[in-house]
């Protein structure tokens, strides 16, 4: 057996949906055989015509037990929800030989790469011997480049199996979909969070336990005015959250230009919604409730994981194209 499944393709023949790459070792092998065809002819030496029929007769035997590795074997794939992109995730393939006495040898899983590019793997699915009639799975990990819906019908099973001369290539068909979560950046979260009139994301912290009463400066929050203090010293003053404990904080996101109300460019859409997510994702983890706010949803205040998941749920398609239908998560 040979290992030659990431050697250099020299070419490639498709039909149906079979796939046969020539490797390196086999365009060598190939050039060998007409070496010795010419030499038999030139010279008429039996022997040669028996070594260029022994070379021959190997070619045929590797398609032939390449075919039969691919032959009756059926792929399932398991993941994980809550798939967060440019973060890599378990996938597990499972491979299942229907054959009834053959087994099957030196198979590999890989994502299409020519029409698939919204997921990669990180390293293929090599399987190197599945008995016939039996179940083999092999857990490997894979990156969504983009947040919403994934979608993927097929996948490639192929071998170079016996010999390393041809990579033959099939493909599968497999039901993956789920929700990709947009991708998490790493953020310091402020101890306090005023709110403004800005563009795009605004934050208000809500919480319940006072910490100080100071001056009021330029950029605090009018929520934030201590409205009794203020009344008897004549002079505004403001409330000052303590860091500690669960705070009530509200997270506003604005995916549209506020001057000419169109949707903003792709670009500072997802870095808003991605930070969005990043503020949402790491408060939940600090034992935060939050709320988010958009022109059209609103949440109550929450830190379980439900919530997080329905707030990543709502984010992973804010601002994507809506005019393709959109199943349903169970």
């Amino acid at each position: 057996m040979s290992s030659s499944q990431d050697s250099p393709r020299v070419l490639t023949v498709s039909l149906r949906n079979r796939t046969l790459q020539l490797t390196r070792e086999g365009g060598g092998f190939i050039f060998l055989i007409f070496g010795v065809g010419l030499a038999a002819i030139n010279t008429g030496n039996n022997l040669l015509y028996l070594v260029l029929a022994m070379c021959c007769s190997l070619v045929a035997v590797s398609g032939v037990l390449s075919e039969l590795a691919l032959k009756k074997i059926t792929l399932a794939v398991r993941f994980k929800e809550g798939i967060y992109a440019e973060e890599p995730c378990a996938i597990t393939f499972i491979l299942k030989n229907n054959k009834k006495k053959i087994p099957s040898y030196s198979l590999t899983v890989d994502f299409p790469s020519n029409s698939f590019t919204e997921a990669r793997l990180e390293n293929s699915a090599n399987f190197f011997q599945i008995i016939a009639g039996s179940v083999s799975e092999k857990t490997v990990r894979f990156i969504a480049s983009q947040r919403g819906w994934l979608t993927l019908n097929s996948c490639k099973l192929s071998t170079s199996f016996p010999f390393g001369f041809f990579i033959k290539t099939k493909t599968l068909p497999i039901q993956l979909e789920t929700l990709i979560y947009p991708a998490l950046q790493k953020i310091d979260l402020p101890k306090t969070f005023p709110s403004g009139d800005g563009e795009g994301k605004l934050i208000r912290s809500a919480g319940s336990e006072i910490g100080t009463i100071r001056e009021f400066k330029p950029g605090d929050s009018l929520n934030s005015i201590h409205w009794k203090t203020t009344a008897k010293t004549g002079e505004l003053r403001t409330k000052e959250f303590t860091a500690e404990g669960s705070k009530k904080i509200s997270i506003f996101l604005n995916i549209k230009d506020s001057r000419t109300g169109e949707k903003i460019n792709p670009l500072e859409l997802e870095q808003r919604v991605s930070e969005t997510a990043s503020l949402i994702f790491y408060l939940i983890q600090r034992g935060d409730q939050v709320q988010l706010h958009s022109e059209d949803f609103e949440s109550l205040y929450d830190n379980s994981q439900n919530h997080l998941s329905e707030l990543m749920n709502y984010l992973a398609t804010v601002g994507l194209d809506s005019s393709k239908p959109q199943p349903k998560l169970n």
